[in-house]
């Protein structure tokens, strides 16, 4: 069973991706390929509990400060039992459908920042994996990312390690060394360029899944970047 994780990255097209996926899981099945409803209780489209989870400690997504501050930090070292159990249920699950790869997709997974973090994630799947990461051309991809911070009201950090680091030398632009960290900790590394038009058709051409309708799967476009 192969494993293939979308990473994003964010202001990709992800959200139309991930939902994308989950409304043509059966067409996708019958392909072979397995998209899970959900996993740690959560069902959004997006398996952003994964980012919550490899993420060291310290280090955070939104989504890590939300879960922090709604269910505190106990709550994170519940989540590797009930992360691996689910897992585990999917992969059985898949086989039992005939799928041969399993996806999962999360553009917060971009967010890690070192093998050890990358490492902690791919250890969740005891399978041959496969990471898929969209890079949007570095001025465009960056002048989008702040403005989503501010429509979200998030401060910009002075930390350089932080995901609120916004300056032109943030680890978030560096594509060469996020290849770097990927290539070290994944079997293989598929990359493919951002498609303003249909970045849906992009990604499912890149994991083979090509020839699929993907029209009306344009979502969350910001008004500012078309």
């Amino acid at each position: 069973m192969k494993t293939i994780i979308h990473i994003g990255q964010h202001k990709t097209g992800t959200t139309s991706i991930q939902h994308f996926l989950q409304d043509n899981r059966v067409e996708l099945g019958e392909r072979g390929l397995y998209v899970p409803v959900g996993i740690a209780g959560y069902t959004n489209p997006s398996h952003f509990i994964l980012n919550v989870y490899a993420l060291g400690a310290g280090r955070y997504s939104s989504m890590k400060e939300h879960i922090v501050a709604t269910k505190g930090e106990s709550y994170l070292d519940e989540l590797e039992g009930k992360l691996k159990q689910d897992i585990e249920n999917t992969y059985a699950d898949a086989a039992r459908n005939g799928c041969d790869r399993v996806i999962w997709s999360n553009e917060g997974l971009y967010l890690l920042n070192s093998i050890a973090e990358y490492e902690r994630l791919k250890d969740l799947f005891a399978a041959d994996s496969e990471v898929v990461c969209c890079f949007r051309d570095v001025a465009s991809y960056r002048a989008s990312y702040i403005k989503q911070q501010r429509r979200q009201n998030f401060q910009p950090s002075d930390d350089p390690d932080s995901y609120r680091y916004l300056e032109p030398d943030s680890w978030l632009f560096d594509y060469e060394r996020k290849k770097e960290l990927l290539a070290a900790v994944f079997d293989q590394c598929t990359y493919f360029d951002y498609d303003a038009s249909d970045n849906v058709k992009a990604f499912l051409d890149a994991i083979g899944c090509g020839a699929a309708d993907t029209d009306g799967y344009r979502l969350n476009v910001s008004p500012e970047v078309e």
